[in-house]
């Protein structure tokens, strides 16, 4: 049995490297898509993978929530006032009993100046705590403290990315201007990962109390950085925060939220959002491109039947069914398929490796996206041989005569 199968065998690599212009234009045409697929997918898990290492570095992971001054959606402008988050909604909403952490924070793009360079930058009024809720931590020198809040000191805390942009490398202790008032720069921020419209990398720090009464001049907040006790129903924590903030803002029945809610999940669906529709666009493309494929290896499949119709109408005669002459091509289609499939693949990771060198997306090995390559290659193989196959089984051994 063993003999006769790999004469079975023997049979098809024969048969496939007979014309190998044929073979090698039927293993290109589905390689080529199988890499597109294979790296499409890759770069959709490498995309969310960096958004969930960005969150977890800013301490934004499963037991975090932000809330934002003003209703309307997450990303675009607000529908609703946004000078009603006070601070004394935050002091409820510590109360409850799985918050263990609460950072408020105000913030604007003001005009940051240092000698000959001017520029907005992100400015930030934030509180000591700033640093554990988001855990971000000074490079060198400090960060606010108490003091600072209680004397409204006129200091700052600069992103990783400035003093560069400032063309200065001992930055601790100088002067910048932020509209038009003298700061001390204080300390700067070790480097952190950007995701969304801005770069944290360029943001400014100053402490809360200064920002609200000497730069900003309001009595309201722009956002709060909340922390969970381990293990808190996210869901269950954003209704009663909800529930306590609609109650003191009094918006009763239909009335919109005047605050957005961020929750890690929401933070990761509005920042894959843009990846994924570029990803269902190029994976629909790969699709067509593997049906463009499997019409070539119909075609082709088709020339080289007719090519051995003579060799096929002998064993036809010599008493080979047509079920045995259908299994003959599907298998060579199998054949070509496997080699397709880890040709694509092993080419898919040299492409994301590529890639790699100019964008921050890094290549994912996963054996899943091989399973994948694998089965649409197959399926694909299979289910466009499958009719010159039919029409293989068909054939009248007739031909013979004509071909004496």
């Amino acid at each position: 049995m063993k003999i006769s199968f790999f004469q079975f065998l023997k049979d098809i690599f024969k048969e496939l490297l007979s014309n190998k212009i044929n073979f090698l234009f039927m293993c290109l045409a589905l390689t080529i898509s199988l890499i597109a697929l294979n790296t499409i997918y890759s770069l959709g898990l490498s995309a969310k993978k960096q958004v969930l290492d960005a969150l977890a570095s800013v301490q934004f992971g499963k037991d975090a929530m932000l809330i934002i001054a003003g209703g309307g959606r997450i990303i675009g402008l607000t529908t609703t006032r946004t000078d009603t988050l006070k601070l004394e909604d935050v002091e409820e909403i510590k109360k409850l009993d799985f918050v263990t952490l609460a950072s408020p924070m105000s913030r604007g793009t003001l005009e940051v100046s240092y000698k000959d360079f001017a520029e907005k930058l992100r400015v930030e009024g934030v509180f000591p705590n700033y640093t554990i809720a988001n855990n971000w931590y000074p490079k060198i020198g400090r960060f606010i403290n108490e003091n600072d809040l209680k004397s409204m000191t006129k200091v700052c805390v600069l992103g990783a990315d400035i003093p560069e942009r400032l063309n200065t490398k001992n930055i601790i202790g100088e002067k910048i201007k932020i509209a038009g008032e003298t700061f001390e720069v204080i300390g700067v921020l070790e480097s952190k990962p950007s995701f969304g419209h801005f770069r944290r990398d360029e943001s400014v720090i100053i402490p809360f109390t200064t920002a609200q009464r000497r730069v900003f001049n309001k009595d309201y907040i722009d956002a709060v950085k909340l922390l969970f006790r381990e293990g808190t129903d996210m869901k269950m924590a954003e209704n009663k925060i909800r529930e306590i903030l609609r109650k003191r803002h009094n918006l009763f029945g239909i009335a919109p939220d005047d605050f957005r809610i961020i929750t890690p999940d929401l933070a990761i669906s509005v920042f894959t959002k843009t990846m994924r529709t570029i990803n269902v666009f190029l994976l629909a493309i790969a699709l067509i491109s593997l049906i463009i494929s499997g019409v070539i290896i119909m075609n082709l499949m088709y020339a080289n039947i007719e090519e051995k119709a003579p060799i096929i109408a002998l064993r036809i005669a010599l008493g080979a069914s047509s079920k045995k002459i259908i299994e003959h091509y599907l298998i060579m289609s199998l054949f070509i398929a496997i080699i397709s499939g880890i040709a694509g693949w092993i080419l898919s990771l040299f492409l994301m490796e590529i890639i790699s060198f100019f964008t921050p997306l890094k290549p994912i090995f996963s054996w899943w996206i091989f399973l994948l390559s694998f089965l649409f290659a197959s399926f694909t193989g299979i289910s466009f041989t499958l009719i010159p196959a039919i029409r293989a089984s068909q054939i009248d051994p007739a031909i013979l005569l004509k071909s004496l």
